[in-house]
């Protein structure tokens, strides 16, 4: 697809994925509450880990594609939801301890 240019390609998403997952752990342990911690963690996670699938497409064969795409898909759609259950459920107990 890309020739010459697809493993260096590969590499640089590999390295942006890594420090985008650093710079969420960073924000879990530094944020201050858990909505915060929710935030960082979500946004790692879809923005680091479709980086690295990102790298796994540009260098994989048709098989490892299809599942790329397929594993990308569910993180798109579960991560958002399982993010704001946690938040919910925080809420909901901060309610609680509140009465």
């Amino acid at each position: 697809m890309l020739g010459a240019l697809a493993p260096w390609l590969a590499d640089a998403l590999v390295l942006l994925g890594a420090l985008v997952m650093t710079i969420g752990v960073a924000g879990v342990i530094r944020m201050p509450d858990v909505f915060t911690k929710i935030h960082a963690s979500s946004k790692s996670v879809v923005f680091g880990v479709c980086s690295f699938l990102l790298a796994a497409f540009i260098t994989g064969d048709n098989a490892i594609r299809a599942r790329v795409v397929l594993i990308g898909m569910l993180l798109v759609l579960t991560t958002p939801v399982a993010a704001h259950e946690i938040a919910r459920a925080a809420v909901r107990e901060r309610d609680a301890v509140r009465r």
